[in-house]
């Protein structure tokens, strides 16, 4: 039956045809001021408002190369044509009975939301016709209309420019663009603190011999450019710990020995390594009684295959000292997780929330490659509180991160409960973080809490 019982979108005889989609028109902007990583201050635009509307589209090519393009919108529970385009979506004509003015206006430009989820459908009927590129190239109004701005719910009929490399090209349909979501709507005019997640494509690190030695493994690129944003306030439960990897050291006199044996002779060759084996063995006869016939037990016990220590509590009633001690192991990866409640007032709200829990979902997901050989990695994020559109100093700093864990309660309250559209009226979104990289000493850099 479609969305709302307006059935599947038009398709016409001979057009290419889109999937129905879900694009916000009349969004308006504010600027906001965030705090960089490095300490600067960015102004970026924090959408607000908007309405949003279900659409299709339906384009025909001509044998002269031009094409036309209607657009279809679900009014009055029912799909009604709102624009058409003859020029390859340059420009549009539209039923005044229809389209609204957010609409129009939308459509009407280029940078529009709309406008370049419609050109996007444009591009995508001339590569299923096959044109060449110049002839596609003149349908389009500009190279980067042909890119999606994916404002929608329903994404897979769409092209979606896919990674880009050498070894690991990802397979075509993979989603690269996420759009910004927030929740709730009015989220930005409450001036509640908020946790914004900026997803990231995931850029491994560079190893390699270069500026500042053998085997050195290079930096995490850093101020990647994100595909995606969301918003929510901030839950309850937030907290870090700071790990490091300590465990047990052993060492036992004859392994300390050998070991001296072994540094010496790649140091200095090979006499130097016999000269302090012959020196050790030296010490060794001018040693004392008790540790003469250790020595001899633990020589002993080896030559049978037994466990010199078992020699020697059996004949001694005592062990090899191991030299114990607590040693550094390396560093541990911070995890985070956050619980979120998101409770719809409506139907628009909780579309809303399916759109966030795609953003966390497909996101985390490892993306096929065109050859199947080889599994990419999946999108990373960078997690952010901010106070006021200022990273907040009196919480901690969170690095570059993998979502390890994507849960979804649809029945929070053990209530289940839905609109009319079947959405659920309340959901509970689990996410689960991992730092990919340590927190060094050397990355507080200010006075403060910080990492």
């Amino acid at each position: 039956m479609g969305l709302f019982g307006a059935g599947d979108p038009p398709c016409p005889a001979g057009s290419i045809c889109s999937g129905q989609a879900r694009t916000k028109v009349g969004v308006t902007y504010r600027n906001v001021n965030v705090e960089q990583p490095d300490g600067s201050i960015k102004v970026v635009k924090q959408p607000r408002g908007g309405t949003g509307i279900y659409h299709a589209s339906t384009t025909k090519l001509h044998s002269n190369g031009t094409a036309t393009t209607d657009v279809y919108i679900i009014k009055d529970n029912k799909w009604q044509k709102a624009a058409t385009s003859d020029d390859g979506g340059k420009t549009y004509t539209f039923d005044d009975d229809v389209a609204g003015a957010a609409l129009k206006n939308d459509l009407s430009d280029p940078n529009g939301a709309l406008h370049k989820n419609v050109d996007a459908n444009i591009n995508k009927a001339a590569d299923k016709a096959g044109l060449p590129p110049t002839t596609k190239k003149s349908l389009l109004e500009s190279n980067k209309n042909a890119e999606e701005n994916d404002n929608d719910v329903d994404d897979s009929s769409k092209p979606i420019a896919a990674n880009t490399g050498p070894v690991a090209t990802a397979a075509a349909g993979t989603r690269n663009s996420f759009g910004d979501q927030m929740f709730p709507s009015d989220l930005a005019e409450t001036g509640m603190d908020v946790i914004k997640f900026t997803m990231l494509e995931f850029k491994p690190r560079k190893i390699g011999a270069g500026p500042g030695g053998f085997g050195k493994v290079q930096q995490r690129e850093k101020g990647r450019k994100g595909i995606g944003t969301v918003m929510l306030p901030v839950p309850g439960g937030i907290t870090d710990q700071n790990n490091a990897d300590w465990g047990d050291g052993r060492i036992n006199p004859l392994q300390a020995f050998g070991l001296d044996v072994a540094g010496a002779t790649l140091a200095r060759g090979l006499e130097a390594g016999a000269v302090t084996a012959g020196e050790g063995i030296k010490g060794l006869g001018e040693s004392k009684d008790a540790a003469k016939a250790a020595l001899k037990g633990l020589f002993s016990a080896g030559a049978v295959g037994l466990d010199p220590n078992e020699v020697l509590a059996r004949t001694q009633g005592a062990v090899i000292n191991p030299n114990l001690e607590l040693l550094f192991k390396g560093p541990a990866l911070r995890p985070f997780n956050f619980t979120f409640q998101m409770g719809a007032r409506n139907e628009g709200d909780s579309l809303q929330i399916m759109q966030i829990l795609r953003f966390f979902k497909q996101g985390s997901a490892p993306q096929r490659t065109e050859a199947q050989m080889l599994i990419k990695a999946p999108h990373t994020f960078q997690i952010e509180y901010l106070h006021r559109g200022k990273n907040n100093k009196f919480l901690n700093l969170i690095k570059e991160c993998a979502l390890l864990s994507v849960g979804v309660n649809y029945t929070p309250n053990n209530n289940y409960a839905t609109f009319a559209n079947g959405a659920p009226v309340s959901i509970e979104l689990t996410l689960g973080f991992k730092e990919l990289d340590p927190v060094f000493n050397d990355d507080y850099k200010e006075e403060g809490v910080g990492f």
